[in-house]
């Protein structure tokens, strides 16, 4: 099978000819890490250790603000994104960056700004229809990555204030929620009517923290839920899958994901509860899992623990397809080449069919 007809079939839940091999983020000083323990400098990890080929592409869904540098030290910049989000970054390391401030506060706030979602063309790029047929050329599996209304609503209030509004004015949430919605799905159906389209479209909105979902589902259901079943019509009806990123516990909201519509999670974080082992047995039929392979146990580095981890998890999420290998989140620099290359040959060995 080619990577595209392994994920293709596995989304299906179906089983391949082996497991779908993937890992969507190495951290930089992980690369060069893994430079000094093996991985020949003129290779990136997934090319070398045989992963599956994956082709991510995205657009522009932001309100299109002017970008402004405030800020410079040699540590460290400030500056404000095109959805009006002041952000501290660090030039040193791969931290994510820190959100100072935010244009948006109030309904009024919105109101002024809302027009600047218009669906125009040049929020795709040119490139991205030749880019879906050379995936599907190349027998990569090819993604298309909008932004998605939740996320990008809490984003751009900023997650403190975003929570509160959904708690106190859910019918303002709900309102910045359906407007970048409506842009995206514009978008999304303009790109589909280039002739192009990618095998998934692939949100990238972390929903839930440490302990679970950052809402309720009753607040799910009444403002957030009629938006992902769209998304989840639109790809159905266009032979098109829909895989959700959604860092945090979310367990419970596994259910909730199946009512919506969605195909597939990931990362599953094991630190934060998440076991492919538990959950496949229970939504195994109806949801692919992707990914859960914790990252602490690969740091630790004992090769005994990391079997375990590996094909105990591989051998109970793989019975009639349904479950992509990655790890839980991505690979940082605490993880040796060693310990990650023994984890994908197991993974290679036990996820067979």
């Amino acid at each position: 099978m080619t990577s595209r007809e392994r994920f293709r079939t596995t989304l299906s839940r179906r089983e391949p000819d082996r497991l779908p091999l993937c890992e969507i983020c190495f951290w930089p000083e992980t690369v060069q890490r893994w430079h000094t323990e093996g991985l020949p400098e003129d290779q990136d990890p997934a090319t070398f250790l045989g992963l599956d080929a994956l082709t991510m592409l995205s657009g522009d869904f932001s309100l299109r603000l002017p970008v402004e540098l405030l800020e410079e030290t040699e540590a460290w910049k400030i500056e404000r994104d095109a959805d009006g989000t002041t952000h501290k970054v660090w030039k040193t390391n791969y931290a994510p960056p820190s959100e100072l401030d935010h244009l948006l506060k109030t309904r009024e706030d919105f109101a002024r700004y809302r027009d600047r979602l218009l669906p125009t063309a040049d929020r795709v790029p040119d490139t991205v229809p030749q880019a879906i047929r050379d995936a599907r050329e190349q027998g990569a599996f090819c993604t298309f990555n909008p932004g998605e209304p939740v996320w990008w609503t809490l984003r751009t209030l900023g997650m403190e204030q975003g929570l509160m509004t959904l708690a106190e004015d859910p019918a303002f949430f709900e309102e910045m929620v359906a407007a970048h919605a409506e842009l995206t799905l514009a978008v999304l159906r303009e790109l589909l009517a280039s002739g192009e389209k990618p095998d998934a479209l692939w949100f990238f909105s972390d929903l839930c923290y440490r302990n679970g979902m950052f809402f309720s589902p009753r607040s799910y259901r009444q403002l957030m839920l009629p938006y992902h079943q769209q998304f989840a019509r639109l790809c159905h009806d266009n032979d098109m899958f829909l895989i959700l990123h959604c860092c945090g516990g979310a367990t419970n909201f596994v259910p909730l994901l199946i009512e919506a519509g969605f195909d597939c999670i990931q990362p599953l974080e094991a630190r934060a509860g998440c076991d492919v082992r538990e959950l496949k047995p229970l939504y195994g039929d109806q949801i692919t899992f992707f990914g859960n392979i914790d990252n602490d146990v690969l740091a630790r580095g004992d090769r005994a623990e990391i079997r375990e981890e590996v094909t105990s998890k591989v051998l109970a999420a793989k019975p009639g397809g349904g479950y992509i290998w990655h790890s839980d989140h991505s690979v940082p620099p605490t993880v040796s080449f060693a310990s990650y290359r023994y984890a994908v040959e197991l993974a290679k060995e036990y996820g067979q069919y």
